[in-house]
């Protein structure tokens, strides 16, 4: 699935790249303000490369649009008329633009990241501390289960008690297995991490 969406997001930079440099071929050199406006719909490619790709699509594309552009300056050029200098600018700006937009979202991307390592990190380490004494409740509350009848009101409030506390065991294998971060809408606005599909393990207590 996300490889099919990076694919449908590289298919919509390259029909952009394509349709804004034909309507630069095939429109009339004398609509010079129509020719300006094509040429500032190149920043649309430039910026969802940068946002959907990082650096090293933002990169490529500005490529692209400098190799697919300067034919068109070359061939229209007039001996470094002001027209001239300033498409030269503009394949300038459409580089320093793109790559420092995909510098940006990339760097983005690493905090992101580290923050997510961190909060993972930080689970795991919750989880093992709170494992320790939970399996010692456990292990204490069947002892003393073991001192009364299975048909005592005692009894049952201890089975109770384990079975609580080996769904929280559960749940804490589940922190401690957590490998990517799903988040969920929980009540009003506020977003909580979904345990369920953060982990990689699933429920085998029983």
């Amino acid at each position: 699935m996300e490889s099919t969406n990076q694919r449908i997001k590289a298919t919509i930079i390259v029909f952009l790249v394509l349709v804004i440099t034909g309507l630069h071929i095939f429109t009339s050199q004398e609509k010079e303000l129509s020719h300006v406006f094509y040429r500032e719909l190149y920043f649309l490619p430039l910026i969802l490369s940068a946002f959907w790709f990082g650096l090293r699509g933002a990169f490529i594309t500005s490529i692209c649009v400098t190799f697919v552009f300067l034919p068109y300056t070359m061939f229209h050029w007039q001996s470094f008329s002001p027209n001239d200098l300033d498409r030269l600018l503009e394949i300038i700006l459409f580089n320093v633009v793109a790559n420092g937009l995909g510098f940006l979202r990339d760097r983005e991307k690493a905090v992101e990241e580290e923050k997510r390592k961190a909060i993972i990190a930080m689970a795991g380490a919750v989880a093992h501390e709170m494992n320790t004494p939970l399996f010692s409740a456990i292990a204490s509350s069947q002892l003393l289960q073991e001192d009364f009848n299975s048909d005592s009101d005692a009894y049952n409030d201890l089975q109770l008690i384990i079975r609580n506390l080996k769904e929280i065991s559960s749940m804490i294998k589940k922190i401690a297995a957590i490998e990517n971060l799903e988040m969920k809408t929980y009540v009003g606005n506020s977003v909580i991490m979904d345990i369920e599909k953060s982990s990689a393990k699933q429920d085998t207590s029983s």
